[in-house]
C-alpha cells in the first residue's frame, strides 16, 4: 500500500486505468489516476486475489493532472486485483474497484522484413554522401501547390536502406536517416508534429511481427537531434501502426497484447490503446479491444489461417472534436469512437454492427488512417483489396457522419489513375484548400488530388518499396552538421565538386573554395543548388577544396570541412595535331601528385594501339607536352580518317599509379621548310606551352598556356605580325596550376596573311598579360582543315 497526501471529499469523479471490471490487463500494469493532482490521491490499497497486498510508489504525471501507483512486483496471471481508495472513482463503489489480469501469451516473435530488388535504377547514390542509399523515385505528374509543403515518407522494403525521408515539393531528397536493411528495422508513420509549441519529427521504429510490430517512437527536434523516445507501458511493446503526439506532451500508441482465450489454441492478439506521458513514460489512458468489441464483430475467426488469432488489428488513432478517440480496426472493417474517460464505445462506423445507416460508397474494407477533420467529417484510406478482396481497387474517401440522424454520406472518393490495389497500409491527408494527399500503402505510389477530385501529383518508388503512410508539411531546417563535399579530378584537368547538406532546406547556391594549402582557400566557382547533391565543375588544379552553402541572399549558412584532391593526372584539350610528314605530335598532360611525374602515354584507336611513349618527365603540380610518334598503322588510319579527324583514346599513367584517360581527335596538318624563328620569355605566374599553335580554316585557334599560381589567372592574349594586330582576346579564366587553351579568332587581315604564308607557317608575336605580369613568345601559326 502507498499513500500520497489526504483525499479531498470535494473532488469530482476520477478516471482510473485499468478501467474498472476490465479483464485483459497485463501483469505489469500500473494503476493510473487522472483528473486529480498527485498530492490529493490519498491512501491506495492494492490487493491481488492470488498475489496478496502489493506495495508500490506513486509517480506524478508531468502535466500535474494525475499520477500512477506503480507496484513493486507484477500481478499474477489470471487473478483479480482490487483497489481501495477514498476517491470518487468513475465506475466504482465507494472508491473501490477491481480488474482482472489476463493469461498472457508470450510476445509475438520478430519477423523478417521483405526485401525488394533494386532493379536498374532503384537506388539513389551521392558522391558527397556515399553512406546514403535511399530508394529512388520518379515524379510523373506534379501540378500540386508547392506551398503545401515537403513530402514525408519512409520506404520500408529497401532495396538497400530504409528510413525516414523528406522530399521537396518536386520529389528531390531533402533529408534521409538511413537504416540498412541488414538491421531488419522497420520505420513507419514518419511525419511532422507539434510538441510543447515546437515542431518535431516523429516516427516509429522496430521489428515486424505478424503485422503488429515491436518497437518505440522516436522524436527529433528541428535540428534533427533526438530529444525523446516513447515506449509502451504496462509490460507491452509499442506497435507500428500509430504514433500520435499531442502538443501537451502525450503520445497515443497501439500495443498488441497476445493472450490466452478459452478454446482458442493460438495467441489471441488484443489491440490495446495507450496514452503515454512522453516525459515520464507513465500510462495516462489504456483501452483494450477485448473488453469492448465482441469477437463476433471480426471477419477473422480462430480457424482463419495463420499462427495467431487477430480479431481486431487496430491501425489508427485520431482525436475527434470532443477529445474522444477515433480508432480504426482493419479486421472488423469498422471505425470506433471511444470515450476518453470511460473507454465506452460511443458509436461504430461500418462493419457488422454499424451504428449508422451507411450511404452508397461509405462502407470500407480493411481500412486505414481514419481521421476526424475540424468540421466533423472523416477521411479514410479504404484498402478494399483484402485478403479477401471485397472491391477490386483501393481508394481514399471523405464522408460526413451525422450523429443525430445516424447516417453516413460519401462526399468524395479518390482513385489512383491508373487504379491500384493495396492489401495493407495507406493514408489520406486533407488540406484546408480541399486538396487531398494520398499514400497507397503497400503500393509504391503517393498522389495528390484537388478539391474537384482530379489527380494533380503522382510519384512512385522505382523499386516496389511501399511506405506505411505519407504526408505533406511545410518544413524548414538548418542542420548543425557541416555540408558534405567530394572532389574528383576530371580527366581534362577540371575539378568535379559534389556538394550536399543532408536536411538543409534554405540552400540557394554553393560557392567553391580552393587553395594551395588547407588554410588558404579562395573562391573559384559558384552554382545554384540542384536537387540533393549539386555537381559543380571548376577549373582549378589546387590540391584543397571546400564549399560554402549560401542562402537566398548569398549569406554563408555553413562551410564544409576542407577536402584534399586525390593525386591525379590530366589530359588537356580535345585535339592533338600531327604533321603528316612525320606523325609526331604532342599531348598536353598535367601532373598533380605532389611530386614530379614520369609519364607513359598510350594512344588507342578502338583496340588498336597506334602510339606509345617512353617515360617522360613532368614537374609536380605543373604540366607540359608529352610527345608521341604514330605507328605506321596509326599514320594510315589518320590519312584515311573521315573529315580528317581520327577519334582516339589517350591514357597517361605516372609511375606512382596515378592515371587519366580522355578522348581526343588527332588532326593532321602539313608544313614545308623549317618555319620561322621561335623564342620564349615566360613570366613567373604565366607560361606559354609550345611554340606552334594551330588555326582552323585560317580563323580560330588556341594558345596552350599555364597558370602557375596559387590563385586563378585572368589572361588576355594579343597576336601580331609586325605592326599589325591579327587577334586579340578578352580576359579568360584559367585555374590555379592549370593548363588550358586561350582561344582567339583572327581578324580578316590576319586570315589573309596566314592564307598566304609560304610554308603554312606564319611568324607571329604573342603577348599574354595577367594583371601586371606578361609572357611573350615568337611562335608559328599553322593552318589546318
Amino acid at each position: 500500500m502507498a499513500q500520497a497526501g489526504v483525499a479531498s471529499t470535494a473532488l469530482g469523479a476520477v478516471a482510473v486505468f485499468p478501467i474498472p471490471q476490465s479483464k485483459y490487463n497485463r501483469p505489469q500494469s500500473q494503476i493510473t489516476f487522472r483528473d486529480i493532482p498527485a498530492d490529493q490521491i490519498g491512501p491506495v490499497e492494492v490487493v491481488g486475489s492470488q498475489s496478496g497486498v502489493h506495495s508500490g510508489h506513486i509517480l506524478a504525471d508531468s502535466d500535474g493532472q494525475g499520477s500512477s501507483f506503480v507496484p513493486d512486483q507484477p500481478f499474477a496471471a489470471g487473478e483479480t486485483v482490487t483497489v481501495t481508495t477514498h476517491l470518487n472513482v468513475s465506475g466504482s463503489s465507494n472508491g473501490a474497484f477491481s480488474f482482472q489480469i489476463a493469461q498472457p501469451w508470450g510476445l509475438l516473435p520478430y519477423g523478417k522484413l521483405p526485401l525488394v530488388p533494386a532493379g536498374r535504377n532503384g537506388v539513389q547514390h551521392f558522391r558527397s554522401r556515399p553512406d546514403l542509399q535511399p530508394a529512388a523515385l520518379t515524379v510523373t505528374q506534379n501540378r500540386a501547390p508547392a506551398s503545401e509543403g515537403d513530402i514525408f515518407v519512409a520506404p520500408q522494403f529497401g532495396p538497400v536502406q530504409d528510413g525516414p525521408m523528406i522530399l521537396d515539393p518536386h520529389g528531390h531528397l531533402v533529408w534521409f536517416d538511413p537504416f540498412p536493411v541488414s538491421r531488419n528495422t522497420l520505420v513507419t508513420d514518419f511525419r511532422l508534429q507539434e510538441l510543447e509549441g515546437q515542431p518535431v519529427l516523429t516516427w516509429w521504429q522496430g521489428n515486424t511481427n505478424s503485422g503488429h510490430g515491436r518497437g518505440e517512437g522516436v522524436i527529433l527536434n528541428r535540428d534533427y537531434h533526438q530529444i525523446a523516445t516513447v515506449k509502451a507501458g504496462n509490460g507491452l511493446d509499442m506497435g507500428l501502426h500509430e504514433f500520435l503526439v499531442t502538443p501537451q506532451g502525450d503520445a497515443y500508441i497501439f500495443a498488441p497484447s497476445p493472450v490466452h482465450l478459452p478454446g482458442v489454441h493460438k495467441p489471441t492478439v488484443d489491440s490495446v490503446v495507450q496514452e503515454i506521458d512522453i516525459k515520464t513514460g507513465l500510462v495516462l489512458f489504456e483501452w483494450h479491444a477485448l473488453d469492448h468489441i465482441p469477437l463476433g464483430a471480426s471477419y477473422v475467426t480462430p480457424r482463419s489461417p495463420g499462427h495467431i488469432f487477430d480479431p481486431y488489428h487496430a491501425n489508427s488513432i485520431a482525436l475527434d472534436r470532443e477529445g474522444n478517440l477515433l480508432v480504426s480496426m482493419r479486421n472488423t472493417s469498422a471505425v470506433y469512437d471511444i470515450d476518453h474517460q470511460t473507454g465506452q464505445v460511443l458509436w461504430t462506423l461500418g462493419g457488422k454492427n454499424s451504428s449508422f445507416r451507411m450511404g452508397p460508397g461509405t462502407s470500407t474494407w480493411g481500412q486505414h488512417d481514419a481521421l476526424a477533420q475540424p468540421d466533423g467529417t472523416l477521411t479514410i484510406f479504404d484498402d478494399g483489396a483484402g485478403p479477401p478482396r471485397v472491391h477490386p481497387y483501393s481508394r481514399a474517401i471523405h464522408e460526413s457522419v451525422d450523429t443525430t440522424s445516424m447516417t453516413a454520406t460519401l462526399l468524395r472518393s479518390y482513385a489512383h489513375a491508373p487504379q491500384l490495389s493495396a492489401n495493407f497500409e495507406g493514408s489520406a491527408q486533407l488540406f484546408p484548400d480541399g486538396d487531398t494527399f494520398v499514400d497507397w500503402g503497400q503500393q509504391p505510389y503517393f498522389s495528390e488530388y484537388n478539391a474537384a477530385g482530379r489527380q494533380i501529383l503522382d510519384a512512385h518508388f522505382d523499386a516496389p518499396s511501399g511506405s506505411y503512410r505519407a504526408y505533406r508539411f511545410p518544413w524548414s531546417a538548418q542542420p548543425p552538421t557541416q555540408p558534405s563535399l567530394a572532389v574528383s579530378a576530371n580527366p581534362d584537368g577540371a575539378a568535379d565538386v559534389y556538394a550536399s547538406w543532408n536536411g538543409a532546406t534554405d540552400v540557394a547556391s554553393w560557392r567553391v573554395l580552393a587553395g594551395a594549402t588547407a588554410r588558404a582557400l579562395t573562391p573559384v566557382g559558384q552554382a545554384g543548388r540542384n536537387e540533393f547533391e549539386t555537381h559543380i565543375q571548376v577549373h582549378s588544379a589546387d590540391p584543397y577544396f571546400a564549399v560554402q552553402a549560401l542562402g537566398p541572399t548569398a549569406k554563408v549558412l555553413s562551410t564544409s570541412a576542407t577536402t584534399a584532391m586525390p593525386p591525379h593526372l590530366a589530359v588537356y584539350g580535345r585535339s592533338a595535331f600531327v604533321p603528316q610528314e612525320s606523325g609526331v605530335g604532342g599531348v598536353p598532360v598535367g601532373c598533380f601528385t605532389n611530386h614530379p611525374c614520369h609519364i607513359k602515354t598510350s594512344i588507342w584507336f578502338g583496340r588498336t594501339l597506334i602510339a606509345r611513349t617512353g617515360s617522360e618527365y613532368v614537374a609536380g603540380n605543373s604540366g607540359g607536352l608529352v610527345y608521341f610518334r604514330l605507328s605506321p598503322a596509326g599514320r594510315r588510319l589518320l590519312a584515311r580518317a573521315h573529315g580528317r579527324r581520327l577519334t582516339v583514346r589517350v591514357t597517361a599513367q605516372d609511375s606512382s599509379g596515378a592515371s587519366a584517360t580522355a578522348g581526343l581527335n588527332l588532326v593532321p596538318f602539313y608544313t614545308t621548310g623549317a618555319g620561322p624563328h621561335r623564342s620564349l620569355a615566360n613570366a613567373r605566374t604565366v607560361r606559354i606551352i609550345g611554340l606552334t599553335d594551330f588555326v582552323s580554316n585560317g580563323w580560330t585557334g588556341g594558345i596552350l598556356s599555364a597558370c602557375v599560381s596559387s590563385s586563378p589567372c585572368h589572361l588576355a592574349t594579343t597576336l601580331s605580325v609586325g605592326s599589325t594586330t591579327i587577334a586579340r582576346s578578352r580576359s579568360e579564366f584559367l585555374g590555379a596550376n592549370e593548363l588550358g587553351y586561350l582561344m582567339f579568332t583572327l581578324t580578316p587581315a590576319g586570315h589573309a596573311i596566314l592564307a598566304h604564308a609560304p610554308t603554312n607557317q606564319l611568324a607571329a608575336h604573342l603577348v599574354i598579360r595577367a594583371g601586371n605580369t606578361t609572357a611573350t613568345a615568337n611562335i608559328a601559326l599553322v593552318q589546318f582543315r
